[in-house]
């Protein structure tokens, strides 16, 4: 029928038809619904109300606008915000200052009410950095509790729980890094190899719990007589290991005869039982030249082989 009266087939632009009609229906949204207020007044919302600290600056790194949280932080520094430079309003605190200007990512601590709290700031270009943009937000972000998390996995990774010293994965990268350090340096390097004496005698006499006891008292022991510096671990059940930092053999020797006359006259109270305990003590040292090849595996089996040694002499001595 439409050829026969001259009408030609055509394609129907059906995206200009619903063009219109989809910007009526936009034009009636944002008109009776708000969506641009609403979008606007989201974004002010997460601003206001985040519990990220948040700080706008402008030109000369004035301070355009902060949020609440933002406020509270610099309240607890005992700092005003104000519509000043970020300069003027950190003048007497210059590391927070350069803190503030970097443009990468910072982390810091400082002391709050007695207690040491971390933060991150980060920096955010707003607008298009390409074009010289100096805007910028600054994000303040307290992971005080992000860091003790991270303290506690850290210490569960590295610290025996009984004794409290190192544990032996982390004494022996702990060793093997002052190892490589003190043969860099030709300085001495000693190692304490020491075993608790008739330890399985303790745990079925007084039970294992009690031997427990010993092993934390040998813990505490060992790191309240030796130098903050030196490094210290539990290897084995009773079995406990200490690099002494450029201590020569004879201060080592010294130093174990002293902490052996310490543990034999130490005693552990167990419920109403008195517990006495001995330690043997293995000594070996190595005098760093520059010919030196020898490894840490090697000093590790000269110590245990003194071990031995002060085992069989009857136990409760120092052997090298």
């Amino acid at each position: 029928m439409l050829i026969i009266f001259g009408f030609r087939e055509r394609s129907i632009d059906y995206a200009a038809l619903i063009m219109p009609i989809s910007l009526l229906i936009i034009g009636y949204g944002i008109i009776k619904f708000d969506f641009l207020e609403i979008r606007t007044l989201a974004r002010e919302t997460i601003f206001e109300n985040n519990l990220v600290g948040m700080v706008v600056l402008g030109p000369g790194q004035r301070v355009i606008d902060f949020n609440d949280a933002a406020e509270k932080f610099f309240n607890s520094l005992n700092i005003t915000l104000d519509n000043y430079p970020i300069e003027h309003i950190l003048k007497k605190e210059p590391k927070l200052l350069e803190i503030f200007n970097s443009k990468v990512t910072r982390d810091f601590s400082l002391v709050i009410e007695g207690e040491e709290r971390f933060f991150e700031i980060d920096a955010v270009p707003l607008g298009n950095p390409h074009n010289g943009t100096d805007k910028m937000l600054k994000s303040i972000r307290d992971v005080t509790e992000v860091r003790k998390i991270q303290e506690k996995l850290k210490v569960l990774a590295t610290i025996d729980s009984l004794s409290g010293l190192f544990n032996r994965a982390e004494f022996m990268n702990l060793a093997q890094k002052e190892f490589v350090w003190s043969k860099r340096q030709h300085k001495n390097f000693s190692l304490l190899m020491m075993d608790l004496d008739c330890f399985k005698a303790i745990n079925d006499t007084f039970g294992h719990a009690a031997g427990d006891e010993v092993i934390r008292e040998m813990g505490r022991l060992i790191m309240s007589n030796f130098r903050k510096t030196d490094i210290a671990g539990r290897i084995g059940g009773e079995e406990f290991a200490l690099v002494l930092k450029n201590a020569s053999l004879k201060e080592a020797m010294k130093a174990a005869e002293q902490f052996r006359k310490i543990v034999a006259e130490k005693k552990v109270i167990y419920g109403k039982q008195e517990i006495n305990f001995t330690v043997s003590i293995g000594v070996a040292t190595i005098c760093f030249d520059n010919n030196d090849s020898s490894n840490i595996e090697e000093l590790l089996k000269k110590a245990d082989d003194a071990l031995y040694k002060a085992k069989a002499k009857g136990r409760n001595c120092v052997a090298i």
